[in-house]
Parts: structure tokens; C-alpha cells; sequence
């Protein structure tokens, strides 16, 4: 196992950790290194390097991240599903693959540890409080968990481990759920390719429930950011997305998915995009549309909520200077009109990006969407 003592360029220089971390750790921050650092410990390094945003460079997440990655090539305890083209068994992306063949879902090997990242969680994604949003019987439960897509921020780079491996260690380990990342498509692919990525990824942990220990009935979707408009307009235009996907499908495949519904059965958002026409997120925009104006109106989710919408828990921070919390409040006004069972919270400070919060003032947000879920 990979340690912070270890230089970054000692990590990288492991199979496969130079070619494929950037699945798990975003590839941006990695540049962040650059050659003068590359021969120093990662613990230095954290101390040294920021990202472009100031903060400290995140090496426990780095080395946390190559050592998941060794543990998918060694020991096989997770896996990367292919969600459109068959891959060989054992199979690691290149990291940004942004294609077809680069879709899939990042998950615990259901024929090892079907529940990895609830056994191999970070101290990151660990709670600075009690979580008792959950009881432990069914955090512990094997057979018909709930399961979890996680859409981590993106439309032009993923977040995977603020917004992905961390969530998907809390959602597994203090929530009973079996947890999927979602490696979906971005620019320059544009709509309906992401949420199409989505809808397959529904319809692909409904088809295999019983090979996942899942209840097919219990799956919801969780997005961050533009990962959270991906989730958003996903849950209502499902029908459409499926006959989308199932113009690209033959033979039996095509059949076993007729059967099959891509609406989540939940959404939860962190300081998600909602709209495309009123203090909006420019660059989602641009990102998934490449501009074109007649989808304003069509993605902007706070006009297409109706009562058969999916039960919804979201949150904003008041002071987020990247998409505005209005997008959260506009969409608890539609979700409240449309009498969907939902909570929606706005949190005095944290801005935006910043995945589990639990240093802010959103420290609870996950544990309250928990309760929402739970309770449901």
C-alpha cells in the first residue's frame, strides 16, 4: 500500500496508477505538480503545492485513490462495469477516456467484496459527528440494499473523490447502500449523451439487482454540481432517455432492457445546477449544450417538475459564488407546488465544490439526506 512518504513520482510509476488514477483522482489537480515537486513525499508535497483554488494539495486523497486502484488490480475487490462496450474481465480504463468506451460504473466486485468501499473508507469520508440516520441492522443488511449512482461534478472534468469515492464511502459504510460511481460523458460530447450514460447506469444495476444484492425498487441518483443537473433532468426525461438508449441496443440485449425503467427511485443534490435561463451556471450550460438556445428551457428542470417526480433532497450554501443557491430555492418552490415529497436546505456558508463539507456549516447535509431517504 501506497503511503504519504512515498513520492508522487514513485506512486505514478506503478501499473496501473499512471495511466488510470485519474479514474479516481481528478487529472487536473494532478497538474498541479509540477516536475520540480514530482521526486518529492507526498506528505511535502501536501504541504507545498495548492490547487488552483488555494487550498492544500489533497495527497491522503492521491495516495487513497492509487491505492483503491491497486486494490482493483491485485485483488479485484472493485471493478469498472462498462456500461455501452464490452471489456474483458478485469478491465481498467485509461484515465479521460472521454467516449463510449469510457463509460462505466466504479463499484465493490460483488464476486470479492461486494461492499469495498464501505471496508476500505478513508478518514476523509468519516463523520466528525454520530450517524444515526440509519439503523445498524440495515447498514449491515447483504440482500436488498438500496442502491446509489453517484454523478460526481462535472460537463467538462469529474470530481471523483470529493464528489465521488468520498460519497460513495459514506453512503455504503453509515447508510447501507450499495454505492456505483458514475463515469459518464462531457464535453465535447454535449445532450443527451450524459444523461443517456445515466439512464443506461439505472437500467444496468435494476437488470443485474440480484448479481448486486439490491432492491431494484430502491435505487436513487446523487449529483454534485452539474452532476446534480445530470440527475435533475435525468428524472424527467427518463422515458425519453430509454427509448434513446434502446435505439443503440440489438438483438437480447435490447430486450432485457425493454423491460426495464430508468427513473430513480430518489435525487439528491449538493449545490446542484437546476436552471438555464435564470442566474445560471454558464459554463454547464455552454458544456452540455455547446449553446444551442432551444435547450434553455428544456433543461432547466425547475419547469419540468410534476407529481410523479422523484422524492428529492437538496442543498446550497447562501454563499456559493459558482452556481447561485437560487437554483435550490427555485427548485423547492417547484417541487413544493408540484406536491413532491421532498427537503431542500440552504446553509449559511461553504461555497461551492466542497463534496461532504463536514468542516462548514453544511456539516449535516449528509446525514440529513440519509433521514430523508430512510424515512421515505
Amino acid at each position: 500500500m501506497f503511503t504519504l512518504n512515498q513520492s508522487y513520482e514513485e506512486i505514478l510509476s506503478e501499473e496501473p496508477v499512471g495511466r488510470a488514477v485519474g479514474n479516481l483522482f481528478p487529472s487536473c489537480w494532478m497538474q498541479r505538480i509540477t516536475p520540480p515537486h514530482a521526486q518529492d513525499a507526498m506528505c511535502y508535497i501536501a504541504e507545498t503545492v495548492r490547487l488552483e483554488s488555494g487550498i492544500p494539495f489533497p495527497a491522503e486523497g492521491f495516495v487513497e485513490s492509487a491505492n483503491l486502484l491497486m486494490e482493483t488490480y491485485e485483488k479485484q475487490r472493485f471493478c469498472f462495469v462498462p456500461l455501452w462496450k464490452k471489456q474483458p474481465g478485469g478491465w481498467i480504463p485509461r484515465a479521460d477516456l472521454n467516449s463510449e468506451e469510457g463509460v462505466y460504473l466504479f463499484t465493490g466486485n460483488p464476486g470479492v467484496d461486494n461492499y469495498a468501499f464501505a471496508h476500505t473508507f478513508g478518514k476523509g469520508s468519516v463523520p466528525p459527528y454520530e450517524s444515526n440516520a440509519v439503523s445498524d441492522e440495515k447498514r449491515k443488511k447483504t440482500l436488498m440494499r438500496p442502491a446509489v449512482v453517484i454523478c460526481p461534478g462535472g460537463y467538462h472534468m469529474l470530481s471523483s473523490y470529493s464528489e465521488g469515492i468520498q460519497l460513495a464511502q459514506r453512503m455504503e459504510r453509515d447508510g447501507g447502500y450499495k454505492a456505483f460511481i458514475l463515469n459518464y460523458r462531457m464535453l465535447p460530447d454535449l445532450y443527451p449523451l450524459p444523461q443517456m450514460d445515466l439512464a443506461m447506469a439505472v437500467m444496468h444495476i435494476r437488470l443485474h439487482a440480484a448479481e448486486y444484492g439490491i432492491d431494484p425498487e430502491k435505487v436513487i441518483v446523487l449529483g454534485a454540481s452539474a452532476g446534480g443537473h445530470l440527475c435533475a433532468s435525468e428524472a424527467f426525461l427518463h422515458d425519453c432517455l430509454k427509448k434513446e438508449v434502446l435505439s443503440l441496443l440489438t438483438g437480447k440485449r435490447r430486450e432485457e432492457y425493454q423491460k426495464i425503467s430508468a427513473r430513480p427511485d430518489g435525487v439528491g443534490l449538493l449545490y446542484p445546477v437546476i436552471s438555464f435561463l435564470t442566474e445560471y451556471h454558464e459554463g454547464s450550460y455552454l458544456n452540455l449544450t455547446g449553446g444551442r438556445e432551444e435547450l434553455r428551457d428544456k433543461l432547466s428542470v425547475e419547469f419540468h417538475i410534476s407529481g410523479d417526480y422523484p422524492p428529492t433532497y437538496a442543498f446550497a450554501n447562501a454563499d456559493d459564488g459558482c452556481v447561485p443557491a437560487s437554483n435550490t430555492i427555485r427548485l423547492d418552490k417547484a417541487l413544493e407546488k408540484a406536491g413532491v415529497l421532498h427537503l431542500c436546505e440552504i446553509f449559511p456558508s461553504g461555497d461551492h465544490g466542497i463534496g461532504l463539507g463536514y468542516t462548514l456549516s453544511c456539516r449535516k447535509w449528509s446525514e440529513n439526506m440519509l433521514a430523508f431517504f430512510e424515512n421515505i
